[in-house]
């Protein structure tokens, strides 16, 4: 399977407005560019640099992605998540990929051991720790993706339609994302 990591990431400054009340803007943008980079050298290290794309809007975040030999993709305006990705899987296939592996940018309890288990499937998803979002995916690039509200079981249903079996991989590096207050650890 030709695999290619893909990393939606918004700019610093938009990103993680539910931590408002605990984190003041320039906290949460700090925290998110934490958030990234760390991510980013997982899956760097897990699948090589050359392989993961990183899609933003933010020419910060595009400069981050470059400097670590990733690939950066200008996000299409206006654009949502599940267009950014698949801007992004278009991107993969027209450069060989089969696949893609869209990985939520805030995960810090991230390690390679759980991308490992991730690509041991030939498809997956990591559902985040209450079993209704999509913190990981690793799909055919040619199928939609349907991130949002209540994704998990949207992206089951996409799957079972499409007829391709779909493995949930439930690990805490992978659940373990930071949208609230409570997820601050």
């Amino acid at each position: 399977m030709d695999l290619r990591v893909v990393i939606p990431v918004k700019p610093f400054g938009e990103a993680k407005l539910r931590l408002a009340p605990a984190l003041d803007p320039a906290q949460r943008a700090r925290l998110a560019e934490r958030m990234f980079r760390h991510v980013l050298r997982v899956a760097s290290t897990a699948f090589g640099a050359a392989n993961v794309l990183v899609i933003s809007r933010s020419h910060d975040v595009l400069a981050i992605a470059a400097t670590e030999g990733a690939t950066s993709i200008c996000e299409s305006e206006p654009s949502d998540l599940n267009s950014a990705l698949s801007q992004a899987a278009r991107f993969a296939q027209s450069h060989g990929a089969s696949h893609v592996l869209a990985l939520a940018s805030d995960l810090p309890l991230l390690q390679e051991s759980d991308l490992a288990e991730l690509a041991r499937h030939g498809c997956a998803i990591a559902p985040d720790r209450h079993s209704r979002g999509t913190n990981a995916l690793l799909w055919p690039a040619n199928l939609p993706f349907a991130f949002g509200e209540n994704s998990f079981a949207r992206h089951l249903t996409i799957a079972d339609k499409a007829g391709v079996s779909l493995q949930a991989v439930h690990r805490p590096g992978l659940a373990h994302d930071v949208d609230v207050p409570s997820d601050l650890i």
